[in-house]
């Protein structure tokens, strides 16, 4: 048995959970807690501990007492942080969320796509389709420009037949913005050798899209590319979003 000090120990990773996604959902809720879950939780701890006669054996014996509701001061409400973009500034909603309005909104800097790759494998050509034209509809409310892309469909989904084909186009192009590769579903191994040769052997922004993300409800397309041109408009060095940041 191997016992952990709990106050010593940090969660760094879910192994094997997120191809569950019933099993992950269970444990983000156990560890995401609201600060009234929190604050039930320790005081059920300590009524518990209240409660069990041993526990209480032993507390005696040490001459200590837990009161069973946890101590109270008086807290400061920090004032909500006003949004900025480039037309306009708003409140966030209790959530502490705002990509709804981002994504309606044309950013404080916007980098426009002129010369970008976009690879696939042959057998995801209809969804590299639907990609594109999903891009070109939803980059117009971001005051974003997206050109037609050089395209390179690949024969098959293999390690090496993506680096060969992006060495091949990355060297037969003088100007490269942005690289975009579509990948089959749980292929981590395609998504880390494209990433290695793009920020280390062959440096250019890239973003790499797995085909689950994109599989779905007619809707989850839309706000998926949303978000990844939010992304890519950061990544080629434009700005979403700004706060106030007084002297």
């Amino acid at each position: 048995m191997v016992l952990l000090v709990p106050e010593l120990s940090f969660l760094t990773g879910l192994p094997d959970l997120h191809k569950n996604s019933r099993m992950l959902k269970e444990v983000m809720w156990e560890m995401i807690q609201s600060p009234q879950q929190h604050y039930q939780r320790l005081t059920g701890l300590l009524r518990r501990i209240r409660d069990a006669p041993d526990a209480s054996r032993e507390l005696e014996r040490w001459g200590l007492f837990l009161d069973t509701d946890i101590y109270r001061t008086q807290g400061h409400i920090l004032p909500a942080e006003r949004i900025n973009l480039r037309h306009r500034s708003f409140l966030p909603a209790e959530s502490l969320g705002w990509h709804r309005e981002v994504t309606k909104e044309v950013p404080i800097a916007v980098i426009s796509i002129n010369s970008w790759l976009l690879i696939y494998p042959k057998r995801l050509q209809h969804l590299a389709k639907d990609l594109l034209v999903a891009m070109r509809s939803s980059c117009g409310a971001l005051g974003m420009q997206v050109g037609q892309p050089t395209v390179q469909e690949l024969r098959d989904d293999r390690i090496e037949t993506y680096v060969r084909t992006i060495q091949s186009s990355l060297g037969s192009q003088d100007k490269v913005q942005l690289l975009l590769c579509l990948i089959p579903s749980g292929r981590d191994d395609v998504y880390g050798a494209v990433k290695k040769l793009c920020c280390v052997q062959s440096p250019v922004p890239s973003q790499v899209i797995s085909v689950q993300s994109l599989t779905g409800h007619p809707g989850k397309i839309r706000s998926v590319v949303q978000k990844v041109l939010l992304q890519i408009n950061c990544k080629l060095g434009g700005q979403l979003w700004g706060v106030d940041i007084p002297l």
